[in-house]
């Protein structure tokens, strides 16, 4: 169990969807509540009405889905979801659409490229230097099938929210529910998000959910290409890197980490309850 009281979680809650000027409704401080099951709350105001308007009215979500039919054509790609702003429609007309991709083992690098090739032809990527982001798409997260576990140092407040805040788009077979399964972990921060999202996901499947994938680990191609895509593509970015997470089964492509401005916002707001941060960001 956590280390703060029902009522603090309650602050906490508020306090992090303010961080990201984000006020929750009534029902979504229920499905947010952070480290205790509950049915019921006192009433929340606020409204986001600016930011889901400009990410519905600006497009976003019309481009994201037609960038997922165009990757899902990369049979190496088993899932392409939204994260950051828009996943909560809390994005401004500015900014950019984050993607999130699972991919086949062995297929790391040359999938990136497949993936960068066909944004690039659709003239919709995000390229490192660019100054006007509006509806660029961001691919600024790959991890392999056998890598969707995060990492102990990664299971935190802000990653719990960034794994049950994903979007799907597209989805080949079931490896997003695997996807949950494996990060269970999430529980512990957002045990009301994590039972709505697996609930869900283990009941039905989506529209956009392809079953049956073609492609099989036995599909040598592209298993050679892979270090080819590698060698290109470290070569690029040489010149580029910065503070991103580089490995064979994942690619985080964050040059600055948005755990340091959350951190710091978020301990103005808990600070004013005598809340520590530590008690909320990293559960116990």
């Amino acid at each position: 169990m956590s280390r703060i009281s029902k009522h603090e979680a309650l602050v906490a809650t508020r306090a992090y969807g303010d961080v990201f000027d984000y006020p929750l409704t009534r029902k979504e401080l229920i499905r947010w509540f952070l480290f205790y099951p509950v049915r019921s709350v006192p009433k929340s105001f606020g409204s986001r009405a600016k930011h889901k308007k400009a990410s519905w009215q600006s497009g976003k979500w019309m481009i994201a889905q037609r960038a997922s039919r165009w990757l899902s054509l990369v049979p190496t790609i088993q899932l392409v979801g939204v994260t950051g702003g828009l996943a909560m429609n809390n994005a401004d007309r500015e900014d950019d659409i984050d993607l999130f991709f699972i991919v086949a083992d062995g297929t790391m690098w040359v999938s990136r490229m497949l993936a960068i090739l066909l944004m690039d032809i659709f003239r919709i990527r995000r390229h490192p230097h660019d100054q006007r982001v509006a509806n660029k798409v961001c691919l600024n997260m790959f991890m392999t099938e056998s890598a969707m576990k995060l990492a102990k140092p990664d299971r935190d407040c802000f990653t719990a929210h960034e794994v049950l805040q994903m979007q799907p788009l597209f989805v080949r077979g079931n490896v997003y529910q695997r996807f949950l399964k494996v990060n269970q972990w999430v529980k512990k921060y957002l045990p009301n998000a994590w039972r709505e999202r697996n609930a869900k996901w283990s009941t039905r499947l989506p529209a956009r959910q392809v079953q049956n994938a073609k492609f099989k680990n036995t599909n040598y191609l592209f298993i050679i290409l892979e270090p080819i895509a590698k060698i290109i593509q470290l070569w690029y970015m040489r010149k580029h890197r910065t503070n991103e997470v580089i490995t064979d089964t994942m690619l985080r492509f964050h040059p600055k980490d948005a755990r340091i401005w959350i951190k710091r916002r978020l301990r103005v707001r808990l600070a004013a309850f005598n809340i520590p941060l530590d008690k909320v960001f990293y559960a116990s």
